[in-house]
């Protein structure tokens, strides 16, 4: 009897011991989890006195690397964008809706951060960024592929209309833009060069019925001269107005929500980094500081071999343009972006090309980028490439497109009428960029 007593009593401590330590383990991860929100939202919403975000505690504690004359950089750039909206608030907006807008803006109330995506103004990177910074993808770096891109972020409809103001104003609120000749150019060979089965179909065959008055179902085969056409044809009917194609500022409404922070492609490392100094995360800072340009150039690679075999099987039957067509397509595509020099000729023949995998494509890409020096050489074609495209156009096009990114050269500091483009002695320049048996 005794010895059951006994046992009775040490299994009613075990379950008392247990019971201790499960409501430990409770109040404990409660008050953990109450710390981190706490944390987060401290950081999110503290702010100095004129309303401005202000960084929080994890900031205060990392070492900063930002600089009085980097405040300035973007102080200035701010400034200039507000002065241009003075008495043009209307004019600024464009042609987009404000429900596009607030659609198009992503937001995290806790963090208090507000970002507006513009296409080709590395809106992919920075929308994996925020993947990682707002705690949905558990990666160290934005470049790892765990990190999904087009999933979809709380957007600025989430916020009543009477709290926008406030929140932009207690929030960092952010920016890309670029040069405007530039990014259209950029967005051509993307989407209509390139072999982009999607684009050539809805956008390259509306460019060809615009232009050629001929109906396809792919317009592979759209020049740059007829693409500049169809943009325009298309800004002036507001029909198939796409995101890649129209100037920045129809994205973001810039007087409307004042962005603080305008990063630029040209600066894209130091404002990357400033933006992370801001939002604390210096872990961050440290992954990307490591060959920054170099993991972007890999990624951006990538990025273009997974379209391209996407679309292996369809390019014949949806185009007629084989996969060794496409591939050559991709390596010249390479040549105008400057990763690889006009010296490098496509190696592989048509038998050798079909049964390629991805993995030999890229090493067959690698191998012709080269050493450093033949990198550099390399990048001078981005140059080249613009001006033969450009001297394509008729000066009344170049005229209108000057005048579609009139308000993007305003607010953002711009030249509309660059001279390399708008000199009296212009003359078209023969292709070797723009022709793809070359």
């Amino acid at each position: 009897m005794k010895n059951i007593i006994v046992r009775y009593l040490l299994v009613l401590c075990v379950i008392m011991c247990l019971t201790v330590l499960y409501i430990l383990t409770i109040v404990t991860g409660y008050y953990h989890s109450k710390e981190d929100v706490a944390r987060r939202t401290e950081f999110g919403n503290e702010r100095d006195v004129d309303g401005q975000f202000k960084h929080g505690a994890y900031v205060k504690k990392s070492f900063s690397f930002v600089t009085s004359d980097m405040e300035a950089i973007y102080q200035e750039r701010r400034k200039r964008m507000l002065k241009a909206c003075v008495g043009r608030e209307a004019e600024m907006k464009g042609k987009k809706t404000a429900k596009y807008v607030k659609n198009n803006i992503i937001i995290d109330q806790v963090l208090g951060i507000a970002y507006c995506p513009v296409e080709k103004t590395a809106s992919t990177f920075w929308k994996r960024v925020l993947r990682v910074v707002v705690g949905e993808a558990h990666a160290k770096s934005p470049f790892d592929s765990s990190v999904i891109a087009l999933a979809t972020f709380d957007n600025m409809t989430s916020i009543p209309e009477d709290m926008v103001d406030r929140f932009m104003k207690e929030s960092l609120t952010f920016m890309f833009v670029r040069e405007p000749y530039g990014r259209l150019l950029s967005a051509y060979v993307d989407k209509l060069f390139s072999p982009n089965l999607y684009y050539w179909k809805l956008y390259g065959a509306f460019g060809v019925n615009v232009t050629r008055n001929e109906s396809t179902e792919c317009g592979h085969n759209l020049t740059f001269r007829e693409f500049v056409k169809t943009v325009l044809y298309a800004d002036e009917h507001n029909e198939k107005r796409d995101g890649h194609f129209t100037p920045s500022y129809e994205h973001c409404d810039p007087c409307r929500y004042k962005w603080q922070v305008i990063g630029n492609l040209d600066t894209l490392p130091q404002d990357i980094f400033y933006i992370l100094d801001r939002i604390g995360r210096t872990d961050l800072m440290r992954s990307l500081n490591k060959d920054f340009r170099e993991q972007y150039l890999n990624d951006t690679i990538l990025d273009q071999f997974n379209w391209l075999f996407y679309f292996r099987k369809s390019y014949a039957i949806d185009c007629n343009v084989t996969f060794y067509e496409a591939q050559k397509r991709l390596w010249k595509q390479f040549q105008i972006r400057g990763v690889l020099t006009k010296e490098s000729e496509f190696p592989l023949t048509t038998e050798e090309s079909e049964g390629l995998t991805k993995k030999k494509l890229m090493s067959v890409v690698y191998n012709a980028m080269g050493n450093a020096e033949k990198r550099s050489k390399a990048r001078k074609n981005k140059a080249e490439a613009f001006k033969e495209a450009y001297s394509t156009l008729d000066r009344e096009d170049l005229d209108k497109l000057s005048k579609i990114f009139q308000p993007d050269c305003d607010l953002y500091g711009y030249d509309c009428q660059p001279e390399q483009l708008f000199n009296t002695e212009r003359t078209v320049i023969e292709p070797w960029f723009f022709k793809y048996d070359t």
